[in-house]
């Protein structure tokens, strides 16, 4: 009941203040003095106010203070999509600048072996998904000259063969798959023969039937023998890595790191015509 009485009496006289206050404004707003009692209730209204005005400034500085996060949240996000854009563009110029100086490195190749091979450079558009051929389909077919059984190479080295044509189109056999046999030569010995052969998956070569007695050392190159129609003299396979002997004694077998990187291959060099050059710069047959 105290509360309740207690409760009553402040809304009471805040009621009344205010009530005065208003009828205070409007009697004083002709006189040019005022009451006693209207000085007393301005000076216990003036605190009041005092409150109210820097309450209001704080809302108002919350305000501003929301309304320019926002607007740096928002340069922030433009800020960091130009940045995007920008690493977009920077990554493109690496990729532009990458495949000229692949396509660089491939015409100077082309014009330093025109002399040699009649060359048709293509452009890797896909790779097959079977693990159980290594194939690649290059964008150059019958329509450019493209035949079965014609080698492939890139400036590192040899690459495979084509194992079929369509108008625009071809498909590559790379000498890493199985089905794959190269006739290879020792570069430095050029002694020392014997057969590369895929290995599929592992991505390397090993080089077979070595005779036993042939000094094989790691590093030395491997390069076509040129003993087969399908392959010219001369071209880099790749290095020796391991060299083993097998179990029979007789021959000699070594594990071959192919010259080309198959997982960087993006454009190649079909040997559409082979020309023999002599060692006194004659073109035989």
């Amino acid at each position: 009941m105290f509360n309740f009485l207690q409760k009553k009496s402040f809304w009471t006289i805040l009621i009344t203040a205010l009530l005065l206050l208003v009828i205070m404004k409007l009697s004083s707003s002709n006189r040019q003095e005022i009451t006693v009692l209207e000085k007393l209730l301005r000076d216990s209204y003036s605190p009041l106010q005092t409150g109210v005005d820097k309450l209001k400034i704080g809302i108002n500085q919350i305000s501003v203070g929301m309304a320019h996060k926002k607007e740096i949240e928002e340069q922030m996000v433009a800020l960091e999509t130009k940045n995007n854009l920008l690493s977009l563009e920077n990554q493109q110029l690496r990729e532009n600048k990458a495949e000229v100086e692949r396509l660089r490195s491939l015409l100077a190749y082309k014009q330093a072996q025109q002399d040699q091979y009649d060359l048709e450079a293509a452009r890797v558009i896909a790779r097959s998904p079977n693990n159980w051929y290594k194939i690649i389909t290059i964008d150059k077919g019958a329509e450019n000259g493209i035949a079965g059984g014609m080698p492939v190479i890139n400036p590192d080295g040899l690459v495979g063969r084509v194992v079929s044509v369509s108008t625009n189109s071809a498909q590559i056999l790379l000498i890493t798959d199985r089905e794959m046999a190269v006739g290879a030569i020792l570069q430095e010995t050029r002694e020392t023969r014997g057969i590369v052969e895929g290995m599929g998956d592992s991505g390397t070569l090993r080089m077979i039937n070595i005779p036993y007695y042939s000094q094989v050392r790691v590093g030395e190159n491997v390069v076509s023998s040129g003993l087969s129609e399908t392959y010219p003299p001369g071209i880099h396979i790749g290095s020796i890595q391991v060299v083993t002997k097998e179990s029979n004694g007789l021959v000699l077998s070594a594990t071959v790191s192919p010259a080309v990187d198959f997982n960087q291959l993006e454009e190649v060099l079909v040997i559409k015509k082979y020309r023999q050059v002599e060692a006194n710069g004659n073109k035989g047959a």
